[in-house]
């Protein structure tokens, strides 16, 4: 039996959030691979984790004003590929926005089916992967400890 190669990678990705009254509602994308997540990418050279975050959710989502806060939530997932083992890793801020208005620029569409702002149940449902899951379980929690 041989080895399988295996390759790591990391992401940087954004939990758009809008808070209305005491109600959190999240941003997801519903990708052309066909799962919904956060938005999200790889780092470009001589970019923070930050500016990667921020960078990503403009190019998916629109969205150019947003304050990140200085939680993150790491999501870890694995799958194998054509014989590669791929291991990746999305580090996530929660990034707090001003209005709920966002659609995904012309030059993404092929990326990005469509977007969506729910609460918590609902991105429970609609959430494709349990990681991904997780880590709204997660923000969930901190946003009603910190921010109710």
């Amino acid at each position: 039996m041989r080895n399988m190669e295996t390759k790591k990678e990391q992401s940087f990705g954004v939990i758009p959030v809008f808070k209305e009254n005491n109600n959190f509602l999240f941003c997801l994308i519903h990708e052309a691979e066909g799962h919904w997540g956060f938005p999200k990418g790889h780092q470009d050279a001589g970019e923070s984790e930050e500016e990667t975050a921020k960078r990503e959710l403009q190019e998916e989502t629109g969205i150019n004003n947003v304050i990140l806060d200085k939680k993150s939530f790491i999501e870890k997932y694995s799958f194998e590929r054509a014989s590669i083992q791929y291991n990746k890793s999305a580090k996530y801020f929660i990034g707090f926005v001003s209005s709920i208005t966002a659609t995904t620029p012309e030059n993404f569409k092929k990326e990005i089916l469509e977007l969506r702002w729910v609460n918590y149940n609902e991105a429970k449902q609609l959430l494709t992967f349990p990681e991904a899951r997780e880590v709204l379980n997660q923000a969930f929690e901190y946003l009603k400890t910190e921010f109710s």
